[in-house]
């Protein structure tokens, strides 16, 4: 867990929630090895703000999964976090969830999805980070998944002008390129029909974009300037 400035006059409180990906530790991976890497830095965001890095399940080789998240576990692991946070303030008073961001970096991003179709409290900004590899052709569609980024688009646009929102996709192309051209183009169908009026801003904070750094820096570089502003431009320069 972590925060910035939180007002003991608060009663609402933003909660950032990140999804982790591969560890050469496996199984043995302590939790702590990716704090840094997640870009968890809440110093630029200025609205009361809670971060959690849940640890993922260990499958083999190079796979994690947050089982613990489906089926409505993330609500109840943000429902948690603001609990644990509000005992330990002084007052203890209840704190409600204003804002929920959900980011996704590498072998976190396609749980993310599954996470998504399935929470009851839909995240207003969601950010994946040169994940979406797609589903083994083996077991099924490739692109199962697309069809929950598909649902959470079309009711997060539809409550863009009392709530904004953000979608931001970073891919390699080698790595996530298929399936990231994929959700550009569900993008493009989503935002031609929008307000001609918004388009240009719902492009800043709706944007699938080329990652300007290797995989293994994305979610540093690129995280700690969204949630203070879902629009900002990545400085890939800082890797």
């Amino acid at each position: 867990m972590r925060w910035n400035k939180v007002p003991l006059s608060a009663d609402r409180i933003d909660v950032i929630v990140h999804l982790h990906g591969f560890s050469q530790q496996g199984g043995e991976m302590p939790l702590s090895e990716k704090v840094a890497r997640s870009g968890l830095d809440l110093s630029r965001r200025t609205r009361p703000s809670l971060a959690l890095l849940p640890r993922g399940n260990w499958m083999r080789h190079y796979y994690y999964d947050f089982p613990a998240l489906l089926a409505g576990g993330i609500d109840a692991l943000v429902d948690y976090g603001i609990e644990q946070f509000a005992r330990a303030t002084p007052g203890g008073h209840d704190l409600a969830v204003d804002r929920l961001i959900l980011s996704a970096h590498s072998g976190g991003v396609m749980p993310a999805l599954d996470i998504v179709a399935e929470a009851a409290r839909p995240p207003d900004e969601l950010f994946l980070f040169d994940g979406l590899y797609g589903h083994d052709p083996r077991l099924g569609d490739p692109m199962q998944g697309l069809e929950h980024i598909d649902r959470w688009l079309g009711e997060r646009l539809g409550r863009e002008s009392a709530r904004p929102g953000a979608l931001r996709v970073v891919y390699i192309e080698q790595q996530t390129g298929p399936f990231s051209r994929e959700v550009a183009g569900l993008l493009a169908h989503h935002l031609a029909a929008a307000d001609a009026a918004q388009s240009a801003d719902l492009a800043r904070r709706y944007p699938v974009e080329p990652s300007g750094v290797p995989h293994g820096y994305i979610a540093a570089i690129g995280l700690p300037e969204l949630p203070a502003d879902p629009a900002a431009a990545a400085d890939w320069s800082r890797a």
